[in-house]
């Protein structure tokens, strides 16, 4: 599985990647502009992303508007609606205003920080992606 980590707190992005790494191909991008760059490369490459982590604060490009900007690259693509990869967003914000506008940018998943490695997996597994045993 490939997973995208947009995260611009380096301690996060790297313990997320820790939780993950041994079965799955992590790439960690620390802004909205490096990430939306990542994913066109990986889409332009054949080799799109299967999993995102998206970090709803960052500076210059926020990640709700990187979420709509990666679907709608999706779209320009030719990716379904719903087939196209999986967005669970990273926030410290529980607000129920931000939770509305990630899911109605499309997201799949919301999880709170700081995210605990049970809390990561659990998302996953919602989303019925999750191709490994959890250790």
């Amino acid at each position: 599985m490939r997973v995208l980590i947009v995260e611009d707190d380096l301690v996060g992005s790297r313990l997320m990647k820790k939780f993950l790494e041994a079965d799955c191909f992590c790439h960690l991008a620390f802004d909205g502009k490096e990430a939306i760059e990542a994913f066109e490369a990986a889409l332009r490459d054949g080799k799109p992303y299967d999993l995102l982590f998206l970090d709803v604060m960052m500076p210059g490009v926020n990640g709700i508007d990187v979420l709509r900007t990666i679907r709608g690259l999706e779209e320009q693509s030719g990716v379904a609606a719903g087939k196209g990869v999986k967005v669970i967003m990273t926030t410290a914000m529980n607000d129920a205003d931000v939770i509305l506008e990630s899911f109605n940018a499309r997201c799949d998943g919301y999880l709170v920080k700081p995210v605990r490695k049970e809390q990561l997996f659990e998302e996953i597994r919602n989303l019925g992606i999750l191709p490994f045993e959890t250790r």
